[in-house]
């Protein structure tokens, strides 16, 4: 034991060394440790403010987020939820309790959607899936679109994730543009077509349904589409049903198909054109010019020169685009080089002073003859004050010189000119002079200063008030015409230097100075004897006119008293004709009506005159058949011939049907009235009636009528006044053969109104021949129609209907009674116009028959005084005239009184009756 001290004992020092040792290391380590721990708290401290504000600028962001977030931990409760979810789905902010949970009651947003079952079913399909789900859409009550993210979190044991963002407006533009998408194509104007790559259409917009037909006809698709797939885009125009279309063809990328889209350049070509067009014809306009033409751009280069400047077409070339010194140099080749280099300082003077810069200079041609230019240089700037162009314009102003060299002889030739012509107007017997719109003279003849008074001259005041009022009209006259700027005539009086007054033809018309003042040109001629040969000739015209109507008066007096005892012959025959006749009694009968006739026609004869000789007849314009003309004329006169034992020879028209334009009715009876005198003067043999066609134009047919007997013929005496009114060819004529003379003078007159001539050929013994010629224009062969035939006319209607009669002629009056009353009319007759206006006031009638010409009141008169009544039946009463006044005037006046219709006597039965039908009600 104590060996064992002692070597401990003797180990002791070293032993406390080495204690020492280790404890001062102990002591550096605990330092350092030391040092370490408050490092280490340092970078903790730092480390939890850094957490601290990340976690703050993380809540901010998760707060501020436009996305609705919900917590979920592994044991399903809910850990945390943004503002965002409370405001998306308008619930109150509930904070979390002392554990972190927030409760579920808090975040109830099942009947926020639109179907919460569905919701919720799905909700806990996704949270028993435990799979993360993305972009699962739902839709809200209010129609709002919620996106759902459900995202596991299971890595990282942090729970799940449920993310909400509102996408309605997303969804809303995504259909607007789906919308879009869809409807652009096809509202565009431009034809857009999808293509494979065989060049199958596999779309096409509405503006390209219409260019198929044609692009799948021309094969134009398959090299399209082959040419996009090899270039991804191809462009080139088309000719499509004659339009031009700009085609570009667009390959898909990574798709086997090429869209289309076409474009109609159809104006767009046509604007080129026409600006081309329009180019060159400014340019051939420009190159016509004799002006020395330059046109330069905003560097001095040369643009355009015209022939007039350089005329050699290689140097007008060479010069284009060349610097405006090599263009002036090779301009003025033969120029001597100061006056080239002067111009070159006039172009630069015109762009630096930006105004138009003239000169002249002169030179000698290539004849050595002196030849003198005015230059001008205009530059052309746009609207930012940026030179454009510089024009240059040479004219060549030699012939001015010799016409400033000749200017004086030019002057003196006008002056004699003007001393010649004052001398020629002051010869004229006319008034010529110049007024301006005071009235005063600025020039005047010797005529007007010799025979005008000087009041008039001058415009002096005159006592003489005959001078005013010619003053005041010739003022009025004067201002018109500086009104108007017209020209004006008229007749006026003016009083002259020796008191008489005389009448001039003044004829006015502006006439503009040489410094731009109004004036007038007055030319008065004397027409004081035509003013009195003229008032005689009026007096003989209003005389002629007088003796005219006179006439007329005459032969319509003379017609009415006629007409009216011939009514009553004819009316009795036919009333006659109607009894048992024996065969002689017959035939006395026949030849009344006949006589009867003859008178009727030669009265009508001699209205037709009338009407012809005071103005021409109106002649229709309808559709007729020359064939049929020509058979009708010669049945009507057939039974004439065969009294005479003559044959009557219609020649037929060697040429189809043909259909004509004209007055057939006129045209007609001027062929009857030819047919009927040469069967009237021919005691055998033949009449013959034919046409001809002499010509067959665009405009119509030429046509030559001619009627041709073998009768007495005439003399060329006779002839002379064969068409004379009331002649025939003599004394024995007329007393042989009878007549009046007046068909052959009425036929002449409707031939030349109806644009001919009749001509006569004819000799004693040897028959005569009348022709005539006219133009009658094609009718279509459709326009004719064949007249219906006229049914068998029935009475019935008119048996018991009342009829008043107003007639003041006996015999006419028991006529009419015979013919009404056969038809079982009930008539009561009247003779003068009182009666009748009293028996339609106290009497009801279903028709009246008025008289014209009665005593006490006319026809007419009981007419206006029936259609003035307050009885609306009585003044709506059928009123038929009865007159023997046959002119057109007569009839127009009583339909224009009030009167239905009008019957000239003497009439037939059936003519009445057929007026009475058409007027009484059905």
């Amino acid at each position: 034991m104590a060996q064992s001290f002692v070597a401990t004992g003797a180990d002791c020092p070293t032993q406390l060394a080495a204690e020492r040792l280790a404890h001062t290391h102990t002591l550096a380590e605990l330092a350092a440790m030391t040092a370490r721990v408050a490092t280490l708290e340092q970078q903790a401290l730092a480390a939890a403010t850094d957490a601290t504000r990340q976690q703050a600028q993380l809540l901010a962001l998760v707060q501020n987020l436009q996305v609705a977030l919900v917590l979920v931990d592994d044991d399903s409760q809910i850990r945390f939820v943004n503002q965002y979810f409370w405001d998306l789905f308008g619930l109150p902010p509930t904070p979390p309790d002392q554990a972190g949970i927030i409760p579920y009651g808090a975040v109830d947003i099942g009947p926020a959607f639109h179907d919460p079952a569905a919701f919720a079913t799905r909700a806990w399909a996704m949270n028993a899936a435990g799979r993360t789900v993305l972009r699962e859409e739902f839709m809200l009550a209010d129609g709002r679109f919620l996106e759902l993210d459900y995202l596991v979190l299971d890595a990282e044991r942090a729970g799940r994730l449920i993310c909400y963002r509102d996408v309605t407006e997303r969804n809303q533009r995504e259909a607007q543009l789906r919308m879009l998408a869809h409807y652009l194509p096809q509202q565009t104007p431009n034809s857009v077509l999808r293509l494979a790559a065989t060049g199958e259409v596999m779309y096409a917009n509405t503006a390209a349904g219409p260019l198929l037909p044609s692009l799948l006809a021309q094969q134009i698709l398959p090299g399209l589409a082959a040419a996009a797939l090899r270039s991804t885009e191809h462009q080139q125009e088309l000719l499509v049903d004659g339009k031009t279309y700009l085609s570009t063809t667009v390959a898909v990328p990574g798709q086997a198909f090429v869209t289309l889209y076409l474009t109609n350049i159809t104006e767009r070509k046509q604007a080129e054109a026409q600006l081309v067009a329009q180019r060159d014809f400014y340019e051939t306009i420009l190159s016509a010019l004799p002006i020395e033409l330059g046109v330069f751009d905003e560097r001095y280069h040369c643009l355009f020169v015209n022939p007039a400047a350089i005329a050699d077409p290689a140097v007008r070339q060479q010069v284009i685009g060349l610097p405006m010194a090599d263009y002036v140099t090779l301009h003025g080749q033969q120029n001597p080089a100061w006056l080239n280099e002067l111009r070159q300082q006039y172009f630069e003077l015109a762009v630096r002073t930006q105004t138009d810069v003239v000169y002249e200079e002169t030179l000698l041609d290539s004849r050595q003859r002196e030849k003198m230019l005015m230059w001008q240089v205009r530059p052309i700037y746009q609207a930012e004050k940026e030179l454009r162009m510089v024009v240059s314009l040479g004219i060549d102003i030699t012939a001015r010189m010799l016409a400033e060299r000749l200017q004086q002889q030019v002057q003196q030739q006008l002056q004699e000119r003007e001393e010649f012509i004052r001398q020629v107007v002051d010869a004229l017997p006319s008034l010529v002079y110049v007024l301006t719109p005071d009235g005063t003279v600025l020039f005047s003849n010797k005529t007007y200063l010799e025979v005008m008074a000087e009041e008039h001259q001058y415009g002096r005041d005159s006592s003489n008030p005959m001078v005013r009022e010619e003053m005041r009209q010739a003022r009025l006259f004067n201002a018109e015409v500086f009104s108007t700027q017209q020209a004006q005539r008229r007749e006026m009086s003016y009083t002259t230097q020796d008191g008489r007054t005389s009448y001039y033809d003044v004829f006015k018309r502006p006439l503009p100075r040489a410094d731009g003042q109004p004036a007038t040109l007055s030319i008065s001629t004397d027409v004081t004897e035509v003013k009195k040969a003229r008032e005689a000739l009026e007096q003989a015209k209003r005389d002629a006119d007088e003796n005219a109507l006179a006439k007329e008066l005459f032969l319509a007096r003379m017609s009415h008293e006629i007409r009216t005892p011939l009514n009553g012959v004819l009316g009795m025959a036919a009333l006659l004709q109607k009894t048992d006749l024996t065969v002689l009694q017959q035939e006395y009968l026949n030849t009344m009506q006949l006589s009867g006739r003859h008178l009727l026609a030669l009265v009508n004869d001699v209205l037709d005159l009338a009407k012809i000789t005071t103005q021409p007849l109106p002649l229709n314009h309808t559709p007729f058949d020359l064939a049929l003309l020509l058979q009708g004329a010669g049945q009507t006169v057939a039974a004439l011939a065969a009294q005479k034992d003559l044959e009557l020879l219609i020649i037929p028209l060697a040429e189809p049907p043909i259909h004509l334009l004209g007055d057939a009715y006129r045209l007609q009876q001027v062929l009857l009235n030819l047919l009927s005198n040469a069967i009237k003067f021919t005691d055998q043999g033949s009449v013959q009636l034919g046409a001809d066609v002499l010509a067959d134009t665009p405009a119509g047919l030429t046509l030559r009528f001619q009627v041709t007997d073998t009768g007495i013929g005439m003399t060329s005496v006779e002839q002379a006044h064969i068409f004379k009114d009331y002649a025939q060819a003599n004394a024995d004529t007329s007393r042989l053969y009878g007549g009046t003379g007046l068909g052959l003078s009425i036929s002449r007159n409707l031939v030349e109104q109806m644009g001919g001539t009749l001509e006569l050929r004819s000799a004693p013994g040897q028959g005569t021949t009348f022709s005539f010629e006219l133009l009658l224009p094609r009718a279509e062969a459709d326009s004719l129609f064949p007249p219906p035939a006229l049914p068998a006319i029935c009475y019935e209607r008119l048996r018991g209907l009342r009829v008043l009669l107003a007639e003041d002629n006996l015999f006419n009056q028991r006529i009419a009674i015979i013919v009404l009353e056969n038809w079982d009319m009930q008539v009561t007759a009247v003779t003068n116009g009182l009666d009748a206006l009293a028996q339609l006031q106290e009497q009801d009638f279903d028709v009246a028959l008025l008289d014209i010409q009665m005593p006490g009141l006319t026809g007419v008169e009981v007419a206006a005084a029936i259609r003035a009544s307050a009885d609306p039946r009585r003044a709506s009463l059928p009123i038929i005239a009865f007159t023997a006044n046959a002119f057109d005037a007569d009839r127009m006046a009583y339909l224009a009184a009030g009167m239905n219709a009008c019957l000239t006597k003497p009439y037939e039965e059936d003519d009445l009756g057929q007026l009475l039908l058409e007027l009484l009600p059905q």
